[in-house]
């Protein structure tokens, strides 16, 4: 492993946060934790007191901007969701910016961890089996992919929704049921495990169709939508696998910064 210089600094109250900085401290690097997810004086007196070299934001966009002046000119700083808007005071100051969320190992790493603890929640909130069971699946990027995968290895049957030709035929590739989504509303009843960052489902009044989002919010039902039968499952891999999630975090962050 290549050694890197300088003090680390994790902020954030995602459990993968406070993970990541145990493990950094386990395999000897100097790191510490901010357990908040906006700018306040106690982490100010830790940036004067750490003068990190290297910052790992929240997975999410904190709600307040550290000021550059509290920074090391020559600090790395690693990101999670974050707007170009927030980000560009940075920019314009030369820091040097890495996106952990789209380290491709890391991504690929996060979605299996996003489908098995996907399983965890579905398993909590209906009390039934996955076997013998049939789900639609919206999207056939990773995170889809890796739901399916891991549905299928438990006996479920799976039905992929999509828009592209080329997905399809991925799909089909792989055995799985498919059908082309549509502008109308879903009519269908049974489960639906949505995976598109977007609000494109509308379901029609009395339906039961029972709708697990994996995606980001605010979701994938359209305003008109009853959402009864919905619920938003966000930030899986932290929830139920922090120590695995923080470990793929801290591997792709220590990637980026030696390549």
């Amino acid at each position: 492993m290549t050694t890197i210089k300088g003090n680390w600094l994790f902020i954030g109250t995602d459990q993968r946060m406070l993970e990541g900085n145990s493990i950094m401290n386990e395999i000897g690097y100097p790191s510490y934790h901010y357990n908040g997810d906006e700018m306040s004086e106690e982490l100010q007196k830790l940036l004067q007191e750490v003068k990190p070299d290297h910052l790992v934001f929240p997975i999410l966009q904190m709600k307040s901007q550290i000021p550059i002046e509290l920074l090391n000119k020559t600090a790395k700083l690693y990101v999670g969701v974050t707007s170009d808007d927030w980000l560009s005071p940075y920019r314009l100051a030369g820091f040097e910016i890495f996106h952990y969320l789209k380290e491709v190992r890391f991504i690929w790493e996060n979605a299996r961890l996003t489908a098995e603890a996907f399983i965890q929640e579905y398993f909590t909130d209906t009390k039934s089996a996955i076997a013998g069971t049939h789900f639609y699946i919206a999207g056939f990027g990773r995170v889809g992919k890796m739901t399916a995968e891991v549905l299928t290895s438990l006996g479920g049957s799976v039905t992929i929704l999509v828009r592209s030709d080329e997905q399809l035929g991925e799909a089909e590739a792989f055995r799985y049921g498919t059908e082309r989504l549509a502008e109308e509303p879903f009519r269908s009843d049974g489960i639906l495990i949505n995976t598109i960052p977007a609000k494109w489902l509308e379901v029609e009044e009395g339906s039961t169709l029972r709708i697990f989002d994996l995606s980001s919010a605010p979701g994938c039902l359209k305003d008109n939508s009853p959402d009864e039968y919905y619920t938003i499952h966000l930030g899986l891999p932290g929830k139920h696998f922090p120590v695995d999630a923080a470990r793929a975090l801290t591997k792709a962050i220590l990637r980026m910064n030696s390549g």
